[in-house]
């Protein structure tokens, strides 16, 4: 891990393995990008569920079950204290630990009514619903759990 990467209290906590980072904390694997870094693509909520098929059928990080974080998942990477740059170049607080560059929208698994899914921000740490269909700067961070080692 790169401790000039994380912040001396998570020191511990987030551990850079290469393209994933370890949550030790939470015992999560997250994808180092978001579906924007990765596809330089903004999504909707359908697309990053499909994405994540996707990532799934590659094998991505070895591993074949990629998800969208719930919306818990999601708060949990977000703290004030976190200093980071989102795809404008705007402070976006999840740790440094992740590369800049990143959508600060966050498309989570929660859904209702079958067309509304929470959506977190990274720069304001609040949720909102949104149209499932909806792309504008629509991202996901994966997420997989490391019990589940599939």
């Amino acid at each position: 891990m790169n401790d000039a990467n994380s912040t001396s209290t998570d020191s511990s906590r987030f551990v850079d393995n290469g393209d994933t980072i370890i949550d030790t904390r939470r015992k999560l694997i997250w994808s180092k990008e978001d579906s924007w870094q990765m596809s330089k693509t903004w999504m909707s909520w359908t697309q990053t569920r499909d994405y994540a098929v996707q990532l799934n059928k590659k094998l991505f990080g070895g591993f074949k079950n990629w998800r969208m974080p719930t919306s818990e998942e999601a708060k949990s990477l977000f703290q004030k204290t976190y200093s980071n740059k989102d795809h404008m170049g705007q402070n976006a607080s999840i740790p440094p630990v992740f590369p800049p560059g990143f959508g600060f929208l966050c498309w989570t698994s929660d859904v209702r009514n079958k067309i509304q899914a929470i959506r977190f921000s990274y720069r304001k740490g609040s949720t909102m619903y949104d149209d499932i269909y909806r792309v504008s700067r629509g991202a996901t961070r994966f997420v997989r759990d490391i019990e589940n080692e599939v």
